[in-house]
């Protein structure tokens, strides 16, 4: 599976610019024909008598977009999605062009103390001599990504963009291996554009699809690292199934399946509370008159910075999990 994440993370694909990682997508899957709606969701269905169930997991990833270029030649940029001077200060970008630059701070105050940063503040160097210049190689509305740069050690892998292509290789892994006459579902898998600036994509699509039940498969910030604990979920300890996050609080019924499922299999798996953050699995949930949703969540070091950490077990427990919940 590394070699797929991999592929999935250096593809470019901020918000509403997916197109890449679909093309990805739907040649590691050419076996099967999708269907894509006008937002640009992608749309894998297997057809079954049974209850309507949606797996979704989101092609976008963070980025910036180009709001002016000084007389200097220095980028301005705002954050698309869910943006932290702290992770983004320093940081290589790659644009869209192909031209790379980097993140760095106007005022000295900010360079000592790094409370001080404020995203007005930054800019990217890409190394115009001027404006006119710097022109040649962006554009105003341009977007930009932390720059792909994917490692792994010992099962662990470290790159940017594994929030969401982390989920993305757990379903294309899920349909490669999917037994489709022992569905207990009619399948919907979708991979869903503009997760990152308000669950766009699956809005339109649980709309569409109306389901009876939904799963968002995205990440999880995991905490390990600090003393003291901010929450149970740990690197290499199976799935985490989310029972409440920023946006919601998942379907208790649908809940209790998923752990039920994994105990019975002897799949390990992890309990996951926050306070912050959303998944698709919010948009799911208020479809037309209500959907059972819930979230099977990769746990990942440092959501949204330009080196998220993740254990290849994690996902590799996620598609066995996913399997075991919808096939006989």
């Amino acid at each position: 599976m590394h070699e797929l994440l991999g592929r999935l993370t250096k593809a470019f694909g901020p918000s509403s610019k997916e197109d890449r990682v679909k093309n990805l997508i739907k040649e590691e899957l050419k076996a099967y024909e999708p269907q894509e709606d006008k937002l640009g969701n992608l749309v894998y269905h297997f057809s079954h008598s049974g209850p309507k169930l949606m797996l979704s997991a989101h092609l976008d990833t963070i980025g910036v977009i180009v709001t002016d270029v000084d007389k200097n030649g220095f980028i301005r940029f705002a954050p698309v999605g869910g943006l932290r001077e702290v992770s983004i200060f320093g940081s290589d970008i790659l644009f869209e062009s192909g031209v790379r630059g980097t993140v760095f701070c106007e005022d000295n105050v900010a360079l000592q103390d790094k409370k001080e940063l404020k995203m007005n503040k930054l800019f990217i160097d890409i190394g115009a001599k001027s404006k006119k210049e710097a022109l040649n190689y962006v554009n105003i509305g341009m977007e930009g990504i932390f720059y792909p740069n994917f490692s792994l050690l010992d099962g662990r892998a470290i790159s940017p963009s594994m929030d969401d292509r982390t989920g993305c290789a757990v379903l294309v892994e899920l349909i490669k291996n999917l037994k489709v006459k022992s569905l207990l579902y009619d399948l919907y898998v979708v991979f869903t554009v503009q997760e990152e600036i308000g669950v766009k994509g699956a809005r339109t699509s649980a709309y569409d699809i109306t389901p009876d039940l939904g799963i968002a498969i995205d990440v999880t910030s995991c905490f390990d690292y600090l003393e003291p604990r901010m929450s149970a979920v740990e690197l290499g300890k199976g799935p985490a199934v989310k029972v409440m996050d920023g946006g919601m609080i998942t379907n208790m019924e649908l809940r209790n399946k998923i752990i039920e499922v994994a105990e019975k299999n002897k799949i390990p798996y992890q309990l996951d509370v926050k306070t912050g953050g959303a998944t698709d699995a919010m948009a799911m949930q208020v479809a037309k008159d209500g959907v059972k949703a819930g979230v099977i969540s990769i746990p990942t070091r440092y959501v949204h910075s330009k080196g998220e950490v993740v254990d290849l077990s994690d996902l590799k427990n996620t598609v066995v999990l996913l399997k075991s919940f919808i096939e006989k």
